[in-house]
């Protein structure tokens, strides 16, 4: 049987979505899989492209449209979330089948995700990676000895989610509490779930954050002894979490070039070199030019 995987994505993130789907397929050969990307904007030439890579290893690509009425009234971030935040939401009504691999676009495939699919979530709503950034249970109603997951990566159990309203619940709270929604949806599918979720190996979604700090600053008591030390050595899914990422100027990461050779890949090798963009190279000068003052800034006592 065909592994199911779902990214959500939008035209502007096109190219990295082909860079995780690519990773996907070439890292797993001993696998059939049916990919279905929720969108709402991504045009045929696009689409063409994405294309040329399933046809290449023989694999299977579906386009879901979702509507943007479905998704009114959601965006209540002033962050750098995007309605494609939001499309995981609708994958159980979407897709009738129980069980599906959830990954977001800014990721990297760097092994066998085979047991990972594999992993027995009968009586759970999800398995996931616990997020390495404090999180705001208080404000969600969580229990203080449940975990907050990060949403990037995520094996669902379509059949509880269909059957408790998950998508419906997360949506009515995120309405309600839209001052709460820190991280988006991931803070209400967590509020929701609160900790009824099977814990995965972080090497399955390496943070950023593993990378950028010493591991004794990262919380690592969220994870048992040696994982998360391996995760950072062997990460099987890189997640390039947090709003830099490895097409910005100035992007610092163990694995930045990982992302770089599988977009020679793809169709989008010179569709878009994002990291030449005007923009970034604008406001990497910016960053370099504050630094210096504050350099140079007298300091007061």
């Amino acid at each position: 049987m065909p592994a199911n995987v779902v990214f959500g994505s939008d035209k502007i993130y096109v190219e990295h979505l082909a860079v995780a789907i690519c990773s996907l397929f070439k890292c797993n050969p001993n696998l059939s899989f049916n990919v279905y990307v929720f969108n709402t904007d991504i045009d045929k030439d696009s689409w063409s492209r994405l294309s040329e890579i399933a046809e290449r290893y023989g694999q299977s690509l579906i386009d879901m449209k979702i509507l943007d009425e479905e998704i009114e009234g959601l965006i209540t971030s002033e962050t750098y979330y995007t309605k494609a935040t939001y499309y995981r939401l609708f994958i159980p009504e979407k897709l009738s089948f129980d069980k599906v691999l959830y990954l977001d676009s800014d990721i990297v495939v760097n092994g066998s995700i085979e047991d990972l699919y594999n992993t027995n979530i009968d009586q759970c709503y999800m398995a996931a990676v616990a997020d390495a950034v404090p999180s705001p249970h208080k404000d969600l109603g969580m229990s203080e000895d449940s975990k907050y997951f990060n949403c990037g990566v995520m094996l669902v159990n379509l059949r509880k989610w269909r059957e408790d309203r998950i998508k419906e619940r997360v949506i009515e709270l995120t309405r309600k509490k839209p001052w709460a929604m820190q991280f988006a949806d991931q803070c209400g599918i967590n509020s929701i779930v609160n900790g009824r979720v099977k814990e995965l190996h972080p090497k399955y979604n390496a943070q950023a954050i593993f990378f950028q700090v010493r591991l004794k600053h990262t919380r690592s008591y969220l994870y048992p002894v040696g994982q998360l030390r391996e995760a950072v050595e062997h990460p099987v899914i890189i997640h390039y979490s947090g709003k830099e990422k490895p097409w910005h100027l100035g992007y610092k990461h163990r694995f930045r070039g990982l992302y770089w050779k599988y977009l020679r890949e793809t169709p989008f090798n010179s569709h878009s070199r994002s990291e030449l963009r005007f923009v970034n190279l604008m406001v990497l000068c910016v960053r370099k030019l504050n630094k210096e003052i504050k350099k140079r800034m007298p300091h007061r006592p």
